[in-house]
């Protein structure tokens, strides 16, 4: 059993009393915050799940990821690798150490972690995406581009998926596929101003100018202080002789982002 101390009990119910609840439930509750992004109250929760029990897998495990999510890679190394000593057939732990390999820069280290989850799990769409974004930093594109068609026809309305495929393929230059999944992601998000912003981008490779600026336009339209789309919109309009326009919009980019030094040149 686990005591949920009293200067968590409004996070439970109102009560005189300090609230003991089973494991599972002090860890249910810990991962609704979690998951909801209150990353200290699931942080307290999960720290005193292990005061009662210091080998909880699960707590160890989810206590690593929210290390991981904050930057403290090493911390989250070592409390992850703990869980799964402890419980070895762990995929979604796993998953989560080859996020934290990355974060470390240990690229090969974590395809092998994400492997070992889809060995476990072979349906793991997150682990297959975590995957394909592995091999692609290694620079293995062929590879990220048939980990993320795996893990797309496992789960097709995956829209970082298909804008993630559509960056590799474009790294591979293969642009008219590119669209087609830029195209893909945001008919499945249509407010994804990145899977715009790329869409544009392989516009511009393909020398379609003005569908790039369309495409910008729209990116813009959803997240008005993007300022990458800002500085490649005008790039667009120098192309084009369109020197005022481009001044313009250089103009709007850094006064969202003032150190913004390419946009300065």
């Amino acid at each position: 059993m686990v005591i949920i101390k009293p200067y968590l009990r409004k996070l439970l119910m109102t009560a005189e009393q300090e609230q003991t609840l089973t494991t599972q439930q002090a860890i249910d509750l810990a991962v609704q915050y979690h998951t909801a992004g209150d990353l200290p109250k699931a942080e307290s929760i999960y720290n005193q799940i292990l005061q009662s029990d210091p080998n909880q897998p699960v707590a160890l495990h989810l206590l690593g990821a929210i290390a991981h999510q904050v930057g403290e890679n090493d911390i989250a190394l070592d409390l992850i690798t703990k869980a799964i000593a402890i419980k070895p057939e762990y995929a979604e732990a796993y998953s989560n150490l080859g996020l934290t390999l990355q974060g470390l820069g240990k690229f090969d280290e974590a395809v092998g972690s994400y492997s070992k989850a889809l060995t476990i799990k072979p349906n793991f769409t997150v682990a297959r995406y975590n995957l394909g974004n592995a091999f692609k930093e290694l620079g293995k594109l062929d590879e990220a581009v048939a980990s993320y068609n795996k893990a797309i026809a496992i789960k097709p309305d995956y829209a970082e998926l298909h804008n993630n495929l559509g960056l590799t393929l474009q790294d591979l230059g293969k642009f008219d596929e590119a669209v087609a999944s830029y195209s893909k992601a945001f008919n499945i998000k249509p407010n994804y101003a990145e899977a715009r912003y790329n869409l544009g981008n392989t516009f511009k490779e393909l020398g379609k100018l003005d569908e790039a600026v369309a495409s910008y336009n729209k990116a813009i339209a959803i997240k008005p202080d993007y300022a990458d789309v800002l500085n490649n919109i005008g790039n667009v309009h120098r192309d084009l002789s369109q020197l005022d326009e481009a001044v313009n919009s250089y103009k709007k980019a850094l006064i969202i982002k003032p150190d913004y030094a390419e946009v300065h040149s």
